[in-house]
Order: structure tokens, then sequence, then C-alpha cells
């Protein structure tokens, strides 16, 4: 009986001993509910811990139980929470951001221990970055969501909030008492294939599904193209990312030592793999560089995993805060290619009584095949939706995804369903796409520009108008669009029609017929101002510089042969009828001519190696080039049959491009080039566009006058700098304003051959003298040099031009300020 008794005491003791505790939970961002992942779980009193994954998950199975669990992760306030004595227990963590201060970095004899890791890790960029690769195919399910947040009282007070109080009231759910309420407004998931292929340098994302929802969105198919991986892509091993149209500098790249410090802070096993953890600190906070920790390993020196945030104290504007989190794998090749990539975005309030954005944008892949390049051919469309990219069951959603979606997420799929069926939140959404596309879509039709409702001038009077066109309910085959305007004054009307037919969206292809009667000024042709819509109706606003009615039948054709390439051709008929004092003398009888038609025919060619396009509904939009300049050559014949009175030939050199400038900002340049055949009117020469508005334009000379110059052979170079943060930063007081300078030159040489010098009668008929144009002299070019400063309480820009040359023309200033607003992060 004693032995037996004994055995049990003994046995109970060693089943004690061998207790096995459990505890689970989740950490989370107590402002917008996403996972922190690589934080740090540990219990009170004892060595026993771990680090989340990239879910924020964490499970710890200890012997021994302390009476706290304590989380803590960089840029967030550590917090500990209370443990039962439950053998399995749950306990979910919400932690709040802090600001980062950069502190007093305290330099030690001897090296940093953490610069030999960096110094090595950089020498291997190239090894490592998966441009190396051949080619790459991943398969990708990306989700992105937007939400309002900062959800002041004096915002949730206005009137127009109040017609949705009750569904802000009911947002709790998608928080816990310690969140802050937010208010969902977008929501996607997409599946796609995404396509890389080195020499040449191609990108292609193929949108298998996508599902898309949020205020506003009334047609999926332009929004999808943009909800994929190729604009979510974050590569580490480039000097430097574009975020937002940013470049912010890897803490890896080249030059690391000029913008980053960096402490080691222990070695950690991070699945498989010993790794070196390390924190990233800019140099100067106003910098574009990133603060907090990236993984790398002890056996290749390769990036492990990446969680960084670009401080609030960077030089942008209405952004708070921007975090990006990344996990790499290798692959069999060798380079690493990303598993998983959550980003954050969170836009402070523009004001204290608005609210501020928070976006979410998290991507898994899988490694399909590397080093199989798709042919050159496969890649003529860089965004490309399947035919029945929309067409799915909530099956295939379930099956589909890496996790399901949590309690939350389904809870903003419920909210964007119920706030988008709101009027007045209807009437809002609308109204802003309304200001900002210059259209109101109105079922099958899209009513506007907005522009052409009304303007006033000295010719015009007051001008009323009206505008419409067909959108892709209508039909993804044909554009029709029109407009029509009055003038009170001028009594004419002035109108615009086009029909076009799309041919091929794949290879973009396109017909079409225009026709249009409308009032411009010589040199300010609204054919050549349509991308600069403030200077253009400023130009047409008040007193018009040699003001005529053009009239214009047209037909063109467009196709892309191959990505980037884009060809151009087709008929113009013209008429110009001078509501000016203008005459010119015809080529052979020399007689007085005060009207002139021309007929052209047109061929032009445009090249953006990695220009990346997007269809917006029935027309292309472009979205830029990312390290390639974008070529431009035209050409035009005029001929002297079906009406036209000239013949001459115009050719005609564009190219553009960005330049990425590390430390000194980014810096872009336009050369233009032209050369006229022919003896031709004035108005048919380049007439060098000048700037007599208050208002900046990169579209013009801004120290020249209208009308100033004309020539018939030309070269010119626009180049303009944004400096950033450059030097400013570094100034105490200048730089909690957040001011960037900027800089600009411009020249221009000309000359106009002798003929078209005689082309223009020094008096009309009746003997009244007629002004004629300015010209350049061939070995004098004018010169214009700029310097400003812009972001000026966030929105505004000033810059101030010196005339270096042709002073001594009449009406010619040496100095101008030239203001504008914008807005930039």
């Amino acid at each position: 009986m004693l032995r037996s008794f004994l055995l049990g005491v003994i046995l109970l003791f060693s089943l004690s001993a061998q207790a096995q505790f459990i505890i689970k939970g989740k950490v989370t961002d107590a402002e917008t509910g996403d996972p922190i992942a690589f934080a740090n779980v540990l219990i009170q009193g004892t060595t026993i811990g771990m680090t989340t994954d990239f879910e924020g998950n964490y499970l710890i199975e200890s012997k021994s139980l302390g009476d706290s669990l304590k989380v803590s992760y960089l840029g967030y306030l550590a917090q500990s929470k209370p443990l039962g004595k439950q053998e399995e227990q749950t306990v979910n963590f919400q932690l709040w951001p802090t600001s980062f201060e950069l502190g007093t970095f305290v330099f030690e004899a001897g090296e940093n221990p953490a610069f030999e890791i960096i110094r090595r890790a950089s020498s291997k960029r190239k090894e490592f970055d998966k441009r190396s690769l051949e080619a790459y195919e991943t398969r990708n399910y990306t989700k992105i969501e937007l939400d309002v947040d900062n959800l002041s009282e004096d915002f949730r007070q206005r009137k127009s909030v109040k017609a949705v109080t009750a569904v802000l009231d009911s947002i709790r759910q998608l928080t816990n008492d310690e969140g802050e309420k937010i208010l969902p407004v977008f929501f996607s998931e997409t599946l796609s294939t995404f396509y890389f292929r080195n020499s040449p340098d191609l990108k292609k994302e193929i949108i298998e599904k996508t599902k898309v929802t949020g205020v506003g969105i009334t047609d999926g198919s332009t929004t999808s193209q943009i909800t994929g991986s190729v604009f979510q892509e974050y590569n580490f091993y480039k000097n430097w990312l574009r975020i937002l149209e940013k470049d912010f500098v890897s803490p890896i790249a080249d030059g690391w030592k000029t913008y980053y410090d960096y402490d080691l802070m222990d070695s950690v096993l991070v699945g498989q793999d010993s790794c070196y953890r390390l924190q990233v600190y800019p140099r100067r906070e106003q910098d574009l560089a990133f603060t907090g920790t990236i993984w790398i390993k002890k056996e290749d020196y390769s990036l492990k995993q990446v969680d960084l945030t670009i401080p609030k104290a960077a030089n942008l504007n209405f952004v708070e805060r921007i975090k990006i989190q990344q996990e790499l794998i290798a692959t069999d090749a060798g380079p690493l290619l990303p598993a998983k990539t959550r980003v954050l975005v969170k836009i402070g309030q523009v004001t204290e009584k608005t609210a501020g954005l928070l976006a979410k944008f998290y991507t898994t892949s899988d490694v399909i095949r590397v080093n199989e390049p798709m042919p050159t051919s496969f890649f003529n469309q860089a965004v490309e939706l399947k035919p029945d990219f929309n067409q799915y069951t909530a099956d295939f959603w379930r099956s589909t995804r890496p996790d399901p979606l949590t309690e939350e997420e389904l809870a903003v799929l419920q909210m964007v369903d119920t706030l988008k069926k709101i009027p007045i939140i209807r009437f809002y959404s609308e109204g802003l796409k309304f200001f900002a596309t210059g259209y109101l879509p109105v079922r099958k039709v899209d009513l506007g520009p907005w522009t052409e409702f009304g303007n006033y001038n000295n010719v015009e009077g007051l001008r009323l108008g009206f505008g419409l066109r067909s959108n892709f309910k209508f039909s993804n085959k044909w554009l029709l669009e029109g407009y029509g305007a009055y003038g009170l004054v001028d009594q004419r009307w002035k109108y615009k029609a086009a029909v076009t037919r799309i041919l091929d969206r794949t290879r973009w292809t396109t017909l079409q017929l225009r026709t249009s009667r409308e009032l411009d000024q010589v040199g300010l042709e609204m054919e050549n101002l349509e991308g600069n819509s403030v200077f253009l109706a400023a130009s047409r606003f008040g007193t018009l510089r040699r003001p005529f009615v053009s009239t214009n039948h047209r037909l063109t054709f467009q196709r892309e042969f191959f990505k980037g390439f884009l060809l151009t051709t087709g008929f113009n008929l013209a008429e110009f009828d001078p509501l000016f004092n203008f005459y010119y003398l015809e080529k052979d009888t020399r007689e007085f001519k005060n009207r002139f038609e021309t007929t052209e025919f047109r061929a032009g060619i445009r090249y953006g190696r990695d220009e990346v396009i997007i269809i917006n509904d029935n027309v292309r939009a472009s979205l830029g080039s990312n390290r390639w300049p974008i070529v431009e050559l035209n050409y035009a014949q005029g001929m002297d049959f079906l009406g036209g009175d000239i013949r001459y030939t115009k050719l005609n050199f564009y190219l553009y491009q960005r330049l990425t400038m590390g430390i000194f900002g980014v810096g872009r340049y336009e050369l233009d080039a032209g050369k006229i055949w022919g003896e031709v009117p004035y108005p048919v020469l380049k007439n060098h566009l000048g700037n007599e508005t208050f208002f900046y334009t990169t579209a013009a000379f801004n120290t020249m006058n209208f009308n100033e110059f004309a020539s018939d052979q030309f070269i010119s170079l626009r180049y303009r700098q944004s400096f950033e943060g450059f030097l400013l930063n570094s100034l105490p007081l200048i730089k909690k304003l957040k001011w960037r300078m900027v800089g600009s030159a411009n020249v221009l040489m000309g000359s106009v051959r002798d003929e078209n010098v005689a082309n223009v009668p020094v008096f009309d008929p009746l003997g009244v003298p007629l002004r004629s144009f300015g010209r350049l002299d061939p070995s004098k070019p004018y010169v214009e040099l700029g310097y400003g400063v812009e972001n000026i309480f966030k929105f505004f820009r000033v810059d101030f031009f010196h005339r270096m040359t042709y002073m001594d023309q009449p009406e010619a200033k040496p100095f101008h300020v030239k203001v504008s607003a914008q807005i930039i992060l």
C-alpha cells in the first residue's frame, strides 16, 4: 500500500515536471489592424520567447510559465499582459506606433561591427538581385484595402457626413476597444501571373481573376489593371526604390555609409537560417531613407527579410508612415525573389477638420520557373486582362487565397458594399471623379469635359459649351465624343466631333475620323496644349493673341507593333481664317492672301522601351517610363491638292527622360528639334511657346513673350531639377518647413530662311503696316535660367527666372516670377 502511494506521488511529480504550456496569439497594429511581423514575444522573467511570423502570429511552448507576456518592437510602444495558469491560452496584442526620433550617434574607437556585414551584403547585390536572372515567372495573389481614418469629431459633425453617421457608428466590429475607427472605401483581390525578361528589360502581368469593390468604382476593367503585383514591386537590391514617385535609398545601396548608420543587435534563427539582425537608421532624419530592421544570412550575406519604415520626419507631404515588410526566398539559380510583401501607407489629415487615408497592400508569390524567357513579342502589353477576369465564384476565392480573410476583412467588404449605396457617398465620389477627370459618367455616356462649359475672352465674350463621350458600357470597340460651344459676342459656333473604331485592344490599333471648328491663337493652338489644361485655360481667358478660326478634318490610324513602339499615320485638312490683320504672299504669283488651307499627310513613331501603358476604358494612358527615354519622330508633308494651298515638309524629333540622381534628387530633360522645308506663312512655322501668364509651366519658355520668336529650323533643350531635400534638409530652421529647391535651364537655337522672312509683306493692300514675327540669330542662343522653392505650405511653388539673352527685344524683361500650385508628396 505504501509502495503504491509513493509510486503515485513520484508519477504525479514526474507528469508535472513534463507539463507543457502553450501560449499563442497575434500581434497587430492598433491603428491599422495589420499584423506586426518579426515582433519580439518574451515570457517575463525567463529567456523563453520568439518572434512573430509574417502574419503576426506566435506560438510558444514552454515547460515553465511566468506571470506575464511582453511584446516589443522598434517603432511601437512595448506592451505586457498577464498570463493565466491554464496549459493552453491565447493572448493577442495591439501595439501603438510611436514616433521615431533620431538620437545622437556615439562613435567609439574601431569600426562599427555592423559595417563589415553591410559591406559584404552590398558587395553581393548583383549576385542576389532578381534582375540578374535571365527571366522569371511567378504566381501572385495581391490584396489591397483603402480606408479613411482619423475621423475627427469636426469631420463627423459635418452635415454631409451625418448622413452616414449610422454606418460610421457600426464599424466598431472592425477594431477592438484598443484600436481606432476606420471607414473602408475599397477592397480588391487579384490572382495574376507575372513575367520578367532581361536583355531587353521587359515585364508583363496577366490578370487572371480580380475582385474589386469600392466607393465610386463604376467599371472594374481599368481599376483591375492596377490592382495586381506589377505596381507592388519593392527590390532592396536596387540602389533606389521608387515609392509614390519618390526615390528612397536602400540600406544596402552602394553609398550606404552616406545615408545610414547601423546597430548589430544579435544573431537569430529565422526558419532554418542563422541571420544577423541589424537596426538601420537614417543619418539625417529628413532624408528619403528607411529605419527599421533587416535580417542578413550569415552563410552568404543575402537578405532574408526586411521590416522597414519611412520616418514621419522624412521630407514628404501628408505621409505619416510608409512601412514595408518582405520575406525573400532563393531561386534555384541563386538570386532572390520576394515570397511575401506587405506595404502600409498612412496619409495624414490635410487639415484638422478633414480625414486621413490608410492604404494596405499584401502580395504572396510562388516561383513557377526561372531562366526560361518568353519571346519579346509576348510582352507587347504591360498589363493584360483575361476575358473572364471578372467571372468567379465564392468557392474560387476560398480555394485561391493563401490564408482565409480575417473577420476584419470580411467586415470591410460588407462595409464597402453598404457605403457605396448611400446617396451622399455616391454624390461626393462622383463629384471628385468629375473634377479629377473632367467627365461625369451617366450610364453609357460621360458628360464633359467641364473645362469646355464656360470661358470669357475679348473675341467670344462669354462662351458657353457642353460636351459628352461614350464610355466602356456603350461599347469597347467604338468611342464617340464631341462638344459644342457658342460665343455670345462673336456669335460663332465651335464644335468637335470624333468617332474612333478600336480594331485591336491587345496590339492597340485604332482608326479615328474627327472634325472640328475652334477659336485658336498662333503659337497657342489647343492641339499642342492638351496636356497643360491650367495653362491652356489661362491663355484662352482675357485678351487673345493673334486669334484665328481653325477648321480641321482628320483621319488617323494608330497601331502598336511591339511593346512601346506606336505608329501613327493619317491625313489632315485644315483652314486658317485669321481674326487679326494678316497677309502673306503666295509663292508663285506673289499675290496677297489673308487665309489659307493645308492638306497634310502625317506619320509618326513613338518608342518607350519600358513605358507602362494601361487601357483606361477606351483610351490609352501612360504611367511613365522607369529608366529609358521616350522618343518621338514626326513627319508631315503639305500638299497642294484636296484644297491645299501650300507645299512643305516638316520633320520633328523629341526626346524625354527622367533621371534619378541620388542625393541630388531627380532631373528631367526634353530635347526638341525640327526643320521645315518650303516657303510657308509664319503660322505654319514653329512658333515657340512663350508664357505671359503669372503661372509657371514646363511646356513654355517662361521669360519669352507670346509670338516672340518663330523658326523653320530649331533645336531646344529644357532641363529641370528637383533637388528634393538636398541642402535644405541640413539647415536647422529651414528643414522644419520641408521646402525643396528646384532649378531649370532652357536653351533654344533657331533660324528662318530668307524666303520665309520675305513671305510676310510690310504693308497690307490698303497700306496699313503689318506685324511680322520675331526671329532668332542662328549664332546666338536664347537662354533662360531659373531657380525656386517648392513645397511652400505643402502646395505652392515659386520660381524666379532670369532672361540671359535677347534683352534688346521689345517688351523683354530680365526677371520674371512665376507661381504654381501642386499636390506632391
